[in-house]
């Protein structure tokens, strides 16, 4: 399993993605995140300028990092035509992908389904390749409106 196989086929010409997830506040969530952009760059035409919009919450204890990781992450982009922005809002729960192609996808885990593997050893196929990673269980729900 992996974000090309879940989400590709649902991203995928995309011209807008708003992403809601609440928990994207430490280094395993935004480097999720940044794997689903990698979804959405390997799927969009290299002429096409895609916005992916981010709704999260505020980390609370250290915000100051998590504002680096999406600054990070919107400079990286940017080359790619990929047009990463984000905004805080409090009181959200549900988790999910809604595309200007008609697509919602509905993440009861968001972005966050695999278990915990070594992310410093440049030597494990997992921490390149996501089809090498345990799975968390988690549902998702593909919805054309």
């Amino acid at each position: 399993m992996d974000f090309d196989t879940l989400f590709g086929p649902y991203v995928q010409g995309a011209t807008k993605i708003v992403l809601t997830d609440p928990y994207i506040r430490l280094f395993h969530q935004a480097r999720n995140l940044m794997e689903f952009i990698e979804t959405v760059a390997r799927v969009k035409p290299d002429d096409q300028r895609v916005e992916v919009e981010l709704i999260t919450s505020e980390e609370e204890f250290s915000p100051e990092k998590q504002q680096e990781f999406f600054e990070q992450i919107q400079k990286n982009c940017l080359p790619s035509g990929i047009l990463f922005s984000w905004k805080f809002e409090d009181g959200i729960h549900a988790r999910h992908i809604v595309t200007d192609t008609g697509w919602k996808v509905l993440l009861d885990r968001g972005l966050d389904v695999f278990q915990k593997y070594e992310m410093n050893d440049a030597f494990t196929l997992a921490n390149r390749l996501q089809k090498h990673r345990a799975c968390k269980a988690f549902e998702v729900t593909y919805i054309r409106q």
